[in-house]
């Protein structure tokens, strides 16, 4: 977008003083600080936008107002996939599956460590409850006719950060909420501009990476420096799945050269018993 478009100048605009809500909302005085920023912010900005008829591309001239129309009806009908159950399917649907369980539990895995050195309030999340967990969802999801899915580093951190913490109750209100305002309250969600959202994103972007890192490329290892930016391209080229696979690979292979490339000696002491001898 450019500058010189009122469209461009909209977006601009818009997606930079959502930035700089979000990062105004704690410090604002008494209960108010209490607002998630997130929520805060892009609730404020919709309805600016809204009053000043920014124009602002929203959810709905995006996503198409026919994905914003709300109702009942707007939820999945449970029921098995009509799909043939048969070899030649399973054969089709194998790698797929496979490659999203292997992208879902990684990133999962991945968020769950992450957030564990975020959370304030001691808790430490379970892997193996993780994954089980994910599992069961995934199934009732496909059941029902959704996409499967997997724990999002993005949310997640938009969660901690407005204070829910590790807590169940707090993944399952968000739930509960969604699915409520899908049902009930879709055309104020379709009336989002695209570019709060994407202000919010872009400070979780900037929280989420770990800019002290980029001084250690120079001190680490040059095997290591290189599989890292290996992964990096990977993942952004093709999936997280690849990526790591890749990343195992070639860390497996670098560590098989330096031990056969190296020479341990072990140096081990004698101590030997004095011996004397008698003279008759």
């Amino acid at each position: 977008l450019s500058l010189g478009t009122p469209l461009g100048r909209s977006t601009y605009g818009v997606c930079a003083a959502t930035m700089a809500l979000v990062k105004a909302f704690p410090r604002l005085p008494g209960t108010l600080k209490k607002i998630p920023p997130s929520l805060g912010a892009v609730t404020l900005i919709s309805i600016l936008a809204k009053l000043l008829k920014l124009p602002a591309k929203t959810l709905a001239d995006v996503a198409g107002a026919a994905t914003f129309r709300g109702g009942a009806a707007v939820l999945p009908k449970i029921g098995f996939p009509a799909i043939p159950f048969s070899l030649e399917t399973l054969k089709i649907i194998l790698p797929y599956a496979c490659t999203m369980a292997a992208v879902g539990a990684i990133e999962s895995l991945l968020t769950l460590q992450l957030l564990d050195g975020m959370a304030d309030d001691g808790k430490r999340g379970s892997t193996k409850k993780e994954c089980f967990g994910q599992g069961i969802g995934n199934v009732a999801c496909g059941l029902s006719g959704g996409i499967g899915g997997c724990a999002l580093l993005g949310q997640s951190i938009i969660n901690v950060e407005s204070g829910g913490g590790l807590s169940k109750l707090s993944g399952m209100s968000m739930a509960m909420f969604l699915g409520l305002g899908i049902v009930s309250a879709a055309p104020l969600l379709g009336s989002v501009p695209v570019a709060a959202l994407v202000g919010v994103m872009l400070l979780v972007c900037q929280s989420t990476f770990s800019w002290s890192s980029l001084r250690l490329l120079g001190k680490i290892p040059k095997l290591d420096a290189a599989i890292i930016v290996l992964v990096s391209a990977v993942t952004v080229k093709d999936d997280l799945a690849k990526g790591v696979l890749l990343g195992t690979i070639c860390s497996a292979l670098g560590f098989a050269w330096k031990q056969s490339t190296s020479i341990t000696a072990t140096i081990s002491d004698v101590i030997m018993a004095p011996t004397s001898t008698i003279d008759e």
